[in-house]
């Protein structure tokens, strides 16, 4: 029959008393009997009658299981005083001159006091008698686990490497009080699993949401100006820089419709085309000041087309025409895909270095009607997902 492994004399928090109805089955080699040592085991004889010339005790254990810790103390059971020979976490071991007027397998409370060099430690556990001899009595704790392991263990740890034992460590000792015992995952609430669930779900919505920010940012850009949506029309501009002499909204096909003097001292007059509506720009009048390019009014037709225009970044350009997606975010909610229309005017701002350029947005038939004149939106440009996949393989 195999024994099992002996626990570590040094991990006194991992003991588990030895039972009699554990070790009745116990038989184990024939030891010497000079490398034996057990605390008061020349006052218990040898049954010669016994396997292998040894009496297996009942609450046999191994040597090492518990050490017994040489050090004087005092223990007071109904009155009567045994003086200490040596103790460990499971039993007390004591010697008495007088006959001991307790019996094998009683249960008392005992008072055990423990003196030290300055101070002096008294425990109150509740102890069993095994082993009643002639001047040497055995005691076991009851309860090993009880309200005294705590400063015991500190003391008998203390001994055992050496150390000081100390007041001041013996009250701020935080050690464990008793051994460790496994999770029982039978156990685990049903509001347990719940909460552990509903942890995990929302540590993946916010993981998704961190990606999903990530992804956007990396692949989205917003231009910075403006998008305004007008009616298209014929734009009539100045071609000079001077002062705007003449106005006539109402002039008909051939008339002058606006005279400017410029700068050099000519008389500029431009004719209406056509019998059209005319809106004038805003901030202009007979009188007003004008520079090149300025828009002085637009012509339309009879018919109601939208445009759409703005001033966009050179890089957002550039981004337009290596194929990024340009979207209308307008304010009523809708997103709405269009095409970058460069212009002469959006060549003439980028060849005199401008960091923004005038262009024209295409969009689909009837996806904007008359209703949507005078709303306003932001350029979106994201990146395709597989443009990005591509870019990164190359």
């Amino acid at each position: 029959m195999t024994r099992q492994d002996p626990i570590d004399p040094l991990k006194l928090d991992a003991f588990s008393p030895a039972r009699p109805e554990d070790l009745k089955d116990v038989v184990t080699q024939a030891p010497d009997p000079a490398a034996v040592h057990s605390p008061g085991a020349d006052a218990w004889p040898i049954d010669p009658t016994s396997e292998h010339g040894r009496k297996v005790e009942p609450d046999f254990g191994f040597d090492d299981e518990h050490p017994a810790v040489k050090l004087p103390f005092v223990l007071i059971v109904d009155g009567q005083r045994f003086s200490g020979s040596s103790l460990s976490v499971t039993h007390i071991y004591a010697t008495t001159t007088d006959a001991p007027e307790i019996a094998a397998g009683t249960r008392h409370a005992a008072v055990l006091k423990i003196s030290f060099k300055s101070f002096s430690i008294t425990l109150h556990p509740l102890v069993t008698v095994q082993k009643v001899g002639a001047g040497q009595v055995v005691f076991q704790f009851t309860d090993p686990t009880g309200d005294h392991l705590p400063q015991l263990r500190y003391i008998l740890n203390n001994m055992i490497s050496g150390d000081f034992v100390s007041l001041d460590g013996l009250v701020s000792y935080t050690g464990p009080t008793e051994p460790k015992k496994a999770k029982d995952a039978a156990k685990t609430s049903v509001m347990e699993r719940v909460r552990s669930i509903a942890v995990s779900l929302l540590s993946a919505c916010l993981a998704l949401a961190a990606a999903f920010v990530v992804y956007t940012r990396y692949t989205t850009s917003f231009e910075m100006h403006p998008v305004f949506v007008d009616r298209a029309g014929q734009q009539m501009r100045a071609t000079t820089a001077g002062q705007l002499s003449y106005l006539n909204p109402a002039a008909g096909r051939g008339e002058v419709v606006y005279s400017i003097n410029s700068n050099t001292g000519d008389v500029l007059s431009f004719q209406m085309p056509c019998d059209c509506e005319v809106a004038v720009s805003k901030n202009f009048s007979e009188g007003s000041t004008v520079l090149p390019t300025d828009l002085i009014l637009t012509i339309f037709d009879n018919s109601v087309e939208i445009r759409v225009q703005t001033l966009m970044s050179v890089e957002g350009l550039a981004r337009a025409m290596r194929g990024d997606r340009v979207h209308l975010d307008m304010s009523d909610g809708r997103l709405i895909p269009v095409t970058v229309k460069p212009g002469d005017t959006s060549i003439a701002a980028n060849l005199r270095g401008d960091l923004y350029v005038p262009v024209d947005l295409g969009v689909s038939e009837g996806t904007l009607t008359s209703e949507d004149i005078g709303k306003s939106a932001r350029l979106r440009l994201s990146k395709p997902l597989l443009d990005i996949v591509g870019a990164r393989q190359e």
